[in-house]
């Protein structure tokens, strides 16, 4: 999805969780090569175009997006590589082929930041998972020490698998404290320290 601050929606999101670390070690510049036609290559799409001129050289070729792409980003696309919007598909060039195929399969956007709000919609790292009780979210390391969310090392695909991590994560620690506190208050279990006032 193209916004008016940058690329966004599910498979941005997924690059940038599966990338995170090496974003984060790159202070975030890098170069991003996009196909927006998916498994179709630059030589197909300029073959298909080759082959629309031939049989519809009369057609414009602003109005006329015969390629699996949304109508205004054709249309855009098309006008960088010089096209006027009366111009037929029979005076399109070469040149102006290759790089409207040249932007449909390979457009090179700069990484220069973050988003627009400077933040991550998740934050990688945290708790090591072998570091915790999943049946109760106890530290193994830290009894009467409870963890959910994001502070754990959990670092889910966009679609709500981080939220859901989060929800329930959240109810597993909170059922377990609950059923945990009066034991916790009978025996003054403690963590790191001797005293309990400490």
């Amino acid at each position: 999805m193209i916004t008016h601050w940058g690329l966004s929606g599910p498979a941005v999101l997924k690059l940038s969780a599966w990338g995170a670390r090496l974003l984060f070690s790159s202070r975030y510049q890098a170069e991003l090569t996009v196909n927006f036609l998916g498994s179709i290559n630059t030589e197909e799409v300029l073959q298909r175009m080759r082959d629309y001129r031939t049989e519809f050289p009369k057609r414009t070729v602003i109005g006329h997006n015969f390629l699996p792409i949304v109508k205004r980003y054709w249309e855009r696309t098309a006008r960088r590589a010089g096209i006027d919007d009366d111009a037929s598909w029979s005076h399109i060039t070469r040149e102006q082929m290759q790089q409207i195929a040249d932007e449909l399969t390979r457009a090179v956007f700069k990484v220069t930041g973050k988003g627009e709000f400077k933040e991550e919609f998740v934050t990688a790292g945290g708790v090591k998972l072998k570091e915790v009780d999943f049946r109760t979210m106890e530290s193994r390391l830290c009894p009467g020490l409870y963890f959910a969310g994001e502070v754990l090392d959990i670092d889910g695909i966009t679609g709500g698998y981080n939220f859901q991590s989060a929800w329930s994560t959240g109810w597993v620690a909170g059922k377990s404290i609950g059923i945990m506190q009066e034991y916790t208050k009978s025996d003054g279990a403690s963590c790191g320290t001797e005293n309990e006032d400490e």
